[in-house]
């Protein structure tokens, strides 16, 4: 590996998923690299238009290329442009949020959703990663695992605060494995989530879908009919490629 490169991309990461300009010791700080090293860093990725400095603040923060290069990449995302026509018939079926998401590591990452205004504050931004454990998405996939138990770990070493444990998510893992589907409110406040597995070739999760919405809605009729047309969406589409 070019360690080079691997530091460049570090120091992008930062800014990128910084909400605000950052001065160059914060950025140090959050890369653990020596200043001289970061500042040489930063002055290449502002030369190749990846980071501005703002002469005034002296602050760095990511520009738009990134973007430029993300937005070309989901585009031509061939899981996405197959699930997105699925997602917009359940927001429509059902009034919630829908959204496709794909297993990364111990995380998922949020690809794409479809959600009104009023339902945003429940939907997490395309391009965001979250933990498996605490998500709908992250169940469902661990539920596919011959062992989970190394990945709930490893998660609540990394978020020690989500007030789970081993025991208890296991037993939620199990449930999800029986039913077919995974629930979660852990992620967002006042929010619950359903979501469950598409498989790709050899049967390997490559995606799942989810649907979102407000805890006081998820209940009752509303869920029971969320979990239906969901699980006959998975259904319909069938085997998915990972990309």
């Amino acid at each position: 590996m070019d360690t080079t490169v691997a530091k460049a991309f570090l120091v992008l990461e930062v800014l990128a998923r910084s909400r605000r300009p950052m001065r160059l010791a914060a950025i140090t700080e959050a890369v653990g690299l020596h200043k001289s090293n970061v500042h040489r860093l930063l002055s290449t990725l502002v030369e190749l238009g990846y980071v501005e400095r703002d002469p005034e603040t002296t602050r760095y923060a990511a520009t738009l290329k990134a973007w430029e290069i993300g937005v070309s990449i989901i585009t031509a995302n061939g899981l996405r442009r197959a699930v997105s026509p699925h997602l917009h018939k359940l927001h429509v079926l059902t009034g919630d949020t829908a959204l496709l998401v794909a297993p990364v590591g111990d995380e998922v990452l949020f690809l794409d959703r479809v959600a009104t205004a009023r339902l945003l504050r429940y939907t997490p931004m395309n391009g965001t990663r979250a933990p498996m454990i605490i998500t709908a998405s992250g169940r469902a996939f661990l539920s596919r695992m011959a062992d989970a138990r190394p990945v709930i770990e490893r998660g609540l070493t990394a978020s020690p605060d989500t007030g789970l444990s081993v025991e208890q998510l296991m037993a939620e893992v199990a449930s999800a494995r029986r039913q077919g589907y995974a629930v979660s409110a852990a992620l967002t406040p006042g929010a619950l989530a359903v979501a469950a597995v598409l498989p790709g070739p050899g049967g390997v999760p490559a995606a799942a879908i989810t649907i979102s919405g407000p805890q006081r809605l998820m209940q009752g009729d509303h869920l029971e009919t969320v979990v239906e047309h969901l699980l006959d969406t998975c259904a319909e589409i069938g085997e998915v490629g990972a990309g």
